[in-house]
C-alpha cells in the first residue's frame, strides 16, 4: 500500500489532507473510504433518520491496528482524522485480519444492524477456507448472515484468495435462514471487485454505499 503508483482522488474536500500524509495507494484507500462515509451520511440526512450505522476499521499488514471500533457518532471528517496518522508498510496477514473482524463483529453485535464487511488488499495472502467459514457461521448463529465485499487493489492474478473469500461468504448467505424482519430486496449479496485505479476504487466503495440504501437495518462495518 506504500507504492505511489496510485494516489488519492483529486479535487475532493479531503484531497489535500490525505495527500499531505499518504500520497500513495493507502491514501487512495483513505479517500475512497471517506467517500463511502460521506455518501452514507448524506443518505441518512436525506431520509431524516437518526444514524444507526456503527463503523469499525481494521488496518492490517504483518500486525493489526483497530483505530475505530463500533463508532456511532463520529462524522466522516472525524473518522478520517483518526486514520490519517497511520501509514502502510510490512507484509499482509488475511487470517489475523478476519479473526479481528470476527471478534469485533461479535463484541459489537446488535439485532438492529446488519453486518457488512469491506475487505480490501493490494496483495496476495493465503487464508484457509475454514477461517472465512467460521466468520460466516458466527454471523448466522448471531442472527444475520454477513454481507462480505472483497476488493482487490492489485492485479487480478494475485487475487485468488480475495475471490475465494467472497465465494464462501456468498454461499453462506444463500444458505442462511431468511431474516423474517427484513424484506428479501434488502439483502446485499457478497461480492468480489477488482479496482484497477483510484477512480474505480472510489466507484466500488460508492457502489456498496448505494446498495446499502435499500430498506434494511443499520450497518455494522
Amino acid at each position: 500500500m506504500w507504492s505511489s503508483d496510485r494516489q488519492p482522488l483529486a479535487n475532493t474536500p479531503a484531497t489535500a489532507r490525505i495527500s499531505a500524509t499518504s500520497n500513495n495507494r493507502f491514501g487512495a484507500v483513505l479517500s475512497s473510504v471517506y467517500s463511502f462515509w460521506t455518501a452514507r451520511a448524506a443518505a441518512i440526512a436525506n431520509s431524516q433518520a437518526n444514524r444507526r450505522d456503527s463503523y469499525s476499521v481494521i488496518l492490517f499488514n504483518h500486525a493489526l491496528e483497530s483505530p475505530v471500533i463500533n463508532d456511532f457518532v463520529s462524522t466522516p471528517d472525524q473518522l478520517l482524522d483518526i486514520l490519517l496518522p497511520f501509514d502502510a508498510d510490512g507484509g499482509t496477514d488475511f487470517t489475523s485480519a478476519i479473526g479481528q473482524a470476527q471478534a469485533i463483529m461479535e463484541q459489537s453485535w446488535s439485532t438492529e444492524r446488519s453486518p457488512v464487511i469491506i475487505f480490501l488488499s493490494d496483495g496476495e495472502c493465503h487464508i484457509a477456507d475454514n477461517t472465512m467459514q467460521d466468520l460466516c457461521r458466527t454471523a448466522v448463529r448471531l442472527g444475520k448472515a454477513v454481507s462480505f465485499h472483497s476488493v482487490s487493489f492489485g492485479p487480478d492474478a494475485s487475487s485468488v484468495y480475495l475471490r475465494r473469500m467472497a465465494e464462501i461468504a456468498l454461499d453462506a448467505q444463500n444458505n442462511a435462514p431468511r431474516d423474517p424482519l427484513a424484506p428479501a430486496a434488502a439483502t446485499v449479496l457478497s461480492s468480489y471487485t477488482q479496482a484497477l485505479d483510484t477512480v474505480q476504487l472510489a466507484e466500488t466503495f460508492l457502489g456498496i454505499a448505494e446498495s446499502l440504501r435499500k430498506p434494511r437495518g443499520a450497518l455494522l462495518h
